[in-house]
């Protein structure tokens, strides 16, 4: 295989890879940034939640053109799926990070 090959092969696969870590990272930042929210009177939540957004935004973005590259170098269908679902999947890490986003600008850490 040629290295353009496995790199397609990687970048497609981003979406599947990098949103889904980036809203485990936010997950676990969510059990302790409250706490500083409250302390300091910061958004270091709400900021954490939008970056990881931002992340798995642009995961979707690169596998979707490595999808619209593996359907223009030839055959392969299968890697063209590949990204375009890896790219789906990283808009619904999206959106979720963006809802946990907007539920710490809401919510301070000091509701309890």
């Amino acid at each position: 295989m040629s290295t353009h090959r496995n790199l397609i092969y990687v970048l497609a696969c981003a979406g599947l890879v990098i949103a889904p870590s980036a809203w485990i990272i936010n997950t676990q930042l969510g059990q302790t940034l409250p706490y500083l929210d409250c302390q300091h009177q910061a958004s270091w939540s709400a900021v954490a939640s939008f970056v990881g957004a931002a992340a798995s935004c642009l995961a979707a973005l690169i596998s979707w053109r490595s999808a619209a590259r593996a359907k223009m170098s030839g055959p392969l269908p299968t890697l063209a799926f590949v990204g375009s679902t890896s790219a789906l999947t990283a808009l619904i890490f999206t959106f979720a990070l963006s809802m946990q986003g907007l539920a710490s600008l809401v919510l301070s850490g000091c509701e309890r």
